[in-house]
């Protein structure tokens, strides 16, 4: 991995997890799960639009909680982090920035989903 792979993935990735992960059942086997993941994380994010678009904001922090766990159990640190604030309702600035994690959701999922690919084949 280069070095600017493997600052793009400290900014991206739970790199003590995913250390963890690939010791104890290898990176290969945890690209069967990121497989999933990014088959089903679209559908996550289309129902968290859907909820904002609905004005559901109750179903937001919950889907917000549902993201973060599903990017959080493998590895996906900034996705994570972004989903968590989504779920915690809250917080008093919670109604002006949850759209703007949203969105940042929705610009980098994929390009996070392809460091986390790149970092497991190159363990």
């Amino acid at each position: 991995m280069d070095v600017k792979s493997n600052l793009e993935a400290t900014m991206v990735l739970d790199l003590d997890i995913l250390n963890q992960y690939t010791q104890a059942i290898g990176g290969k086997v945890l690209l069967g799960s990121v497989d999933i993941f990014s088959q089903q994380y679209p559908q996550y994010l289309a129902e968290l639009v859907a909820f904002q678009e609905a004005g559901d904001l109750i179903s937001v922090a919950a889907q917000g909680h549902k993201m973060k766990g599903a990017a959080g159990a493998i590895g996906l640190a900034r996705l994570g982090e972004w989903a968590q604030y989504i779920q915690h309702s809250e917080a008093a600035d919670w109604h002006e920035h949850f759209p703007k994690f949203i969105e940042k959701i929705a610009q980098c999922y994929q390009q996070d989903i392809d460091t986390l690919r790149n970092y497991l084949e190159s363990v």
